[in-house]
């Protein structure tokens, strides 16, 4: 079967927000092929950047209508919809809609991260079906089933309807074995526009940056955190040898500067992580990496800190999240206390690799006092980088749930209604109010946060400031003409 596949466009308030290859959709094209079908990749964040017409200021890529007629000059057989983020369910609903209007026939299902945790959305927007969680097993299964008119078409990671009533079948069986998926397949996008595309965050423009991810599935049961919907509980890894292979592809091909490792669990296997870091400072000498989904603190130690940093590692992302020990380990659920972050953050002083760190604020418990303790924390640090989120409460956390049983939650998101049309906009607005904190008060402090925390830093680094302001004039410079 020919099946396109359509990554939903992103919205930014930032012109040159980077635009990342989908690894996702990217691996179940390449199972595809594999299996003899005619995958197609339409990545709409990809094009034009325009002034959005409301809401965020810029728009990426293709609208809906441009979507409708690349569809009919592809003439799929079926067209299947990534929502990677919540942030884009509601313009992922207006082009599955605008699909449909103009070719009923066509089957459309959707996956992705927010079609995994909330399929019903998606039905109810008019989609066929709904692949929940990895797909790289169970649709080559959808696809034989539904071209052999199989009814039910699958019943381990899917929702579709039938006689009018909904069925949901969660994902129970995930790849187990990494090493025998084939590689992304980056050769069905234009990939060079993703190197063009690629710095700017958390690295200068300039780098030509490629991702890649070497491990799936999380152990551990942060309270904010979806992931494990996607990819399960069990902790999978790719070996050494297959993960320097596929970089090395990529060399080859692409000539990226910078790795980025999306994984969750980089350094979970020790031993694994040693032989990847090893391999790279051999075969890879000039070739940075960095990891901007963050790195387990847990994880790391003075030794193999000096490992990553011979073997290119410019930079790590750190998940503090909070400065406040009662926030971590009863709020969150993270077995940390903030001095195991303190302590890490000096091994990779002294290792002279940069730490970019992730805080969240505003987790139901939280109080104004805990918010001082973590912006304190937090500015003690002299962190090069610093991300200050505010709590939110995704479908398919334990936190939401918690939310909703509570009646903590803000009124219009519980509705559903479209709040968001930024990917960053979700991260950044409070949705949950609760007795101990109100949601305007804790705004206020988010706002003042990063105001400190960018005094802090500018004041140790003059020259970024200039920097910073010369970036910003070029930019808008370049943007009005």
């Amino acid at each position: 079967m020919k099946v396109l596949f359509i990554n939903s466009p992103q919205k930014s308030n930032n012109p040159r927000e980077p635009v990342s290859f989908p690894l996702g959709l990217g691996y179940l094209t390449a199972a595809l092929r594999r299996e003899g079908h005619q995958p197609v990749i339409l990545d709409a964040c990809l094009g034009a950047v325009r002034r959005a017409a409301s809401g965020c200021a810029w728009a990426f890529g293709l609208n809906a209508p441009e979507i409708v007629e690349q569809v009919g000059i592809i003439k799929p057989d079926m067209v299947g919809l990534s929502i990677p983020f919540t942030s884009r369910f509601h313009a992922a609903r207006e082009i599955g809609g605008a699909i449909r209007s103009a070719f009923p026939e066509l089957p459309l299902v959707a996956g992705g991260m927010h079609a995994t945790v909330a399929p019903q959305d998606l039905l109810d927007a008019g989609f066929d079906a709904v692949i929940l969680g990895e797909a790289e097993w169970s649709f080559p299964q959808y696809l034989r089933n539904f071209t052999a008119g199989v009814f039910p078409e699958l019943d381990d990671g899917l929702a579709f309807r039938e006689n009018g009533e909904t069925r949901i079948f969660p994902q129970l069986q995930h790849p187990t074995d990494l090493d025998s998926l084939p590689f992304p397949a980056r050769d069905l996008t234009p990939f060079d526009e993703y190197m063009r595309r690629s710095g700017g965050r958390w690295i200068r423009p300039g780098h030509r940056v490629a991702s890649v991810i070497t491990s799936r599935g999380c152990p551990y049961r942060c309270t904010f955190c979806s992931a494990f919907r996607l990819t399960g509980r069990k902790y999978r890894r790719r070996s050494a040898v297959n993960v320097l292979d596929e970089i090395a592809e990529l060399v080859s091909r692409y000539r990226p500067t910078v790795i980025s490792f999306e994984d969750d669990n980089l350094t979970a296997d020790r031993n694994r992580a040693v032989e990847i870091f090893e391999g790279l400072a051999q075969r890879f000498p000039r070739l940075q990496w960095m990891t901007p989904n963050g790195v387990s603190i847990r994880h790391l130690d003075p030794e193999l800190l000096a490992l990553m940093k011979r073997s290119g590692c410019r930079s790590v992302n750190l998940a503090f999240e909070s400065g406040d020990p009662q926030v971590l380990r009863e709020f969150m659920k993270k077995d940390l206390d903030p001095e195991d972050g303190r302590r890490v953050r000096g091994w990779c002083r002294e290792a002279g690799i940069a730490v970019n760190g992730y805080f969240i604020l505003g987790m139901p418990g939280e109080t104004p006092q805990s918010l001082r303790r973590t912006r304190d924390f937090a500015l003690s640090l002299d962190l090069e980088g610093i991300g200050v989120f505010i709590a939110t409460p995704f479908p398919g956390t334990e936190l939401y749930d918690l939310c909703l049983e509570k009646g903590y939650l803000d009124v219009q998101y519980l509705r559903g209604e479209p709040l968001f049309e930024c990917d960053g906009d979700i991260l950044h607005r409070p949705l949950i109010e609760t007795p101990w904190l109100k949601g305007s008060e804790l705004l206020a402090f988010h706002e003042e946060f990063q105001r400190q925390a960018l005094e802090k830093y500018f004041a140790g680094r003059p020259w970024r400031r200039l920097r910073r302001w010369a970036s910003k004039l070029a930019s808008r410079v370049e943007w009005r003409t």
